[in-house]
């Protein structure tokens, strides 16, 4: 067997692997507050949404046979197929950065990244989808980078503004793959500016990208405002909190191991110790660099979250793989193979660990008293939701027929989360419409979802479920839209046979007045 075969094979049983593992953890751990929200993206697919481009519901919408097949599994097979593509992919650019081996170690250093591997890889985000078409892109530069003389050259330029707009589409931080070239065009090989097809690849960006203007546009340039306010630096003062926390977060979401990696193949090619081509190894650090040094900087002044830069850690493990294939080339092979292996047991460690806490630790780690038991405790957003319907669904059935509620009653939520929870495994599942009354900034997509939900009508009755880890009491927040609210039941949930939270039931009867959060009454 030729080394090209075995690392063929070796890359082929890495990839069936970790999708099995990926497949089962998929299975068995209920959908988290962000999963259950992009539920909604494919219920009512737009141009754009709220908060992110409209792809993720569209791949969410292909998985489950165009909702027909809605399970926590099949909500994520974006992402686990999404994995596994990608490590093929990192590893064909290994490939082209040095040889196979570099390209399997790249493999193993994706496969070894929270971020990549489980965030990117097991959880359904805007990240699933957007990192697979990053390194598509990046596939692309690599081709044109190594060949610009190829007869090929200018159809990859066009391909690449493709893929930066299906990246973009998935989630804007696409546009720093455009950010990064125009950087190292403008340091580094300034003839690609004579080259007309640049500027059409720019603009094939800009048509596939014109759906978020154009539906910004109608909406008041909604998704602008609401980023720029997380953002923003006027006003804002140095906050060291939020430099730390995101600091720590992205170390750890990207492996602490692979970033020390990663630091030290950077700095060994400033310092021109050239393990991969000079033009290729410059071209990364540019598409690389700029998204991690803009949410750092961020974090300066503003929460981010740590997920923010995973494309530029993805992006940097090319070099590392190239690296540390190098090292090992130069005599360093038993110590790196140990780095490597050690690598992919701590990320198999983190899984198996954090699965454990999330199915088994004996009730909370969060507040223990009532009504805000769970309160901080995180793991309870993928554990349990699932046996909130059956019970549910009696108090509601009981209700009906003693007359205390009408049949067509509808579940009021104020808060995107856990409205996203109680929409996938409560109200979907009993044909029940979930209406958002609230705040703008408190419902997101569930304002523009009340379009097809409808609203509640005057001296119409619904529900309201508070969960205990994050309480609202309907009483205070709803005071002068029912004529009655009453809390008519309570549902213990139980983690390791200690109780974790409770679900409130209240009936809210009576409405005021015809009940619905529109745009244009905000």
């Amino acid at each position: 067997m030729t080394h090209q075969q075995s690392f063929s094979r070796k890359l082929f049983l890495l990839i069936i692997s970790a999708t099995i593992i990926r497949c089962l953890v998929a299975a068995f751990l209920n959908l988290g507050n962000d999963e259950v929200y992009y539920f909604t993206y494919a219920l009512q697919p737009d141009w754009n949404h709220f908060d992110h481009p409209p792809l993720v519901g569209l791949f969410i919408r292909f998985f489950t046979l165009n909702l027909h097949w809605s399970n926590q599994f099949t909500m994520r097979l974006t992402a686990i197929i999404g994995a596994g593509v990608n490590t093929w992919l990192i590893a064909q650019c290994g490939r082209l950065l040095r040889n196979e081996r570099a390209g399997f170690i790249a493999a193993i250093l994706y496969t070894a990244s929270i971020y990549t591997s489980i965030i990117s890889g097991i959880f359904i985000l805007p990240d699933s989808p957007q990192v697979v078409f990053w390194m598509m892109a990046l596939w692309v530069l690599i081709k044109l980078i190594q060949r610009p003389q190829h007869t090929k050259v200018n159809n990859w330029l066009l391909l690449f503004g493709l893929l930066v707009g299906i990246t973009t589409m998935c989630k804007v931080h696409g546009i720093f793959l455009w950010f990064g070239f125009g950087i190292y065009i403008l340091l580094y090989d300034r003839k690609w500016l004579s080259n007309r097809y640049l500027y059409l690849s720019v603009f094939i960006t800009l048509i596939c990208i014109s759906p978020i203007f154009i539906w910004n546009y109608y909406n008041d340039f909604i998704t602008w405002r609401f980023h720029s306010s997380r953002v923003s630096m006027t006003h804002a003062s140095f906050n060291t909190d939020a430099f730390i926390t995101a600091t720590i977060g992205q170390i750890a979401y990207n492996n602490p191991i692979n970033v020390v990696l990663s630091c030290m193949a950077v700095i060994a090619f400033i310092k021109r110790k050239y393990f991969i081509q000079r033009d290729i190894g410059r071209l990364l650090l540019t598409c690389a660099l700029p998204i991690i040094f803009v949410t750092t900087g961020i974090s300066l002044f503003r929460d981010v979250l740590p997920h923010w830069s995973g494309p530029g850690f993805m992006t940097l493990l090319l070099p590392t793989a190239a690296f540390i294939e190098n090292k090992i080339t130069e005599g360093g092979k038993i110590i790196y193979k140990k780095i490597l292996d050690f690598n992919v047991g701590l990320i198999a460690s983190v899984l198996i660990i954090g699965l454990f806490i999330v199915q088994l630790y004996p009730g909370t780690m969060g507040n223990k008293t009532a009504p805000e038991l769970g309160a901080n405790d995180v793991t309870l957003d993928m554990y349990g939701w699932k046996t909130l319907k059956p019970a549910f669904e009696k108090i509601r059935e009981k209700d009906i027929q003693d007359g205390q509620m009408q049949a067509s009653a509808a579940l009021v939520v104020n808060k995107w989360f856990p409205a996203g929870h109680l929409l996938f495994y409560v109200a979907e599942p009993l044909h029940m419409r979930v209406i958002g009354v609230g705040q703008l900034d408190d419902l997101h997509k569930f304002v523009w979802l009340n379009k097809q939900m409808g609203f509640v009508p005057k001296g119409g009755d619904a529900y309201f479920i508070s969960t205990s880890n994050y309480y609202s009491n309907p009483k205070d927040i709803y005071k002068n839209d029912f004529l009655k609210i009453n809390l008519a039941d309570s549902i213990r949930q139980y983690r390791g046979g200690k109780v974790a939270r409770y679900w409130y039931i209240y009936q809210l009867k009576g409405a005021a007045s015809n009940l619905s959060t529109q745009l244009d009454s905000l």
